[in-house]
């Protein structure tokens, strides 16, 4: 029960989010979804079927490989993917992408020239907002940061 989001098929992403303001879930979301499209498209191209995906051994290696020898602790747990379909195909390499790409950016690159600023983030504020013409006020926009 700590999710984020619940499937709605009504939705352009087929997930409703449980935080309407949630900036990092809205924006993954859209990236996850262009990510999942260009993957899709992509490997339309090579794989047209599922049976063309089955047939590829060198794929099917790989997969047994990420899967056996990358996680060895885990090979057996239930939730892989048998590699069976280009649905799954496109599940797994959507993922792969994510995590290299947008997740990355977002848990790597810090974001403290933005955020670093306090009137950017008020939800670290400690006192309420001086009031317009107040001494604090001329002195928030001489020094945000001493104010807050």
């Amino acid at each position: 029960k700590r999710g984020m989001a619940v499937a709605d098929p009504s939705s352009p992403y087929k997930v409703r989010l449980l935080v309407e303001d949630y900036p990092y879930a809205s924006d993954g979301l859209a990236i996850w979804h262009a990510i999942e499209q260009w993957v899709t498209e992509y490997l339309a191209v090579y794989y047209p079927n599922d049976g063309v995906l089955r047939a590829d051994v060198e794929l099917q290696a790989w997969w047994k490989e990420a899967r056996e020898v990358g996680h060895a602790d885990l090979k057996d747990a239930p939730w892989w993917p048998k590699m069976q379909t280009v649905a799954e195909l496109v599940k797994a390499c959507t993922t792969i992408i994510w995590i290299a790409s947008a997740l990355h950016a977002a848990v790597n690159f810090g974001q403290y020239p933005y955020a670093g600023y306090l009137p950017n983030r008020p939800s670290v504020s400690r006192k309420p907002m001086p009031a317009p013409g107040s001494d604090e006020y001329a002195e928030l926009e001489r020094k945000p940061e001493k104010v807050f």
